[in-house]
């Protein structure tokens, strides 16, 4: 059974920074839902590099995702987020993080476990 819960926007940079830190180097998958553009994949199971909320600037409270390797990062921002929810399994680790913007578009970070002989490490080639 899984558990949804929304993160209350004065937590989001010490939740994002939490997370940053406990799951970097970990597996994730992105990808949006719009009703426009449907689902979009964004980045096929990757490491996390950083999670964030951008705290000054023309960018002020956007939401800012690197995954990948050095030399080979992907970045997506979310300039307007409205939302963020918690998707946890029933043992409490996070399974997804939906993050929903001004706009009504999703994005979707899933974590994934790593696979038998597999080594998340950012450094690793690719």
């Amino acid at each position: 059974m899984h558990h949804t819960r929304e993160i209350p926007k004065e937590g989001w940079a010490d939740y994002l920074s939490l997370l940053s830190n406990l799951e970097r180097d970990h597996w994730v998958r992105i990808e949006t839902e719009s009703a426009d553009f449907g689902d979009q994949p964004l980045a096929g199971r990757l490491p996390l590099v950083e999670i964030g909320l951008e705290p000054k600037g023309s960018d002020r409270g956007a939401v800012e995702i690197i995954v990948g390797r050095p030399g080979g990062e992907v970045t997506h921002r979310i300039l307007k987020p409205d939302h963020i929810y918690a998707d946890e399994s029933e043992s409490g680790e996070l399974e997804c993080l939906d993050i929903e913007d001004a706009d009504h578009v999703k994005t979707l970070i899933y974590f994934e476990p790593a696979r038998a002989g597999e080594e998340p490490s950012i450094g690793a080639p690719s």
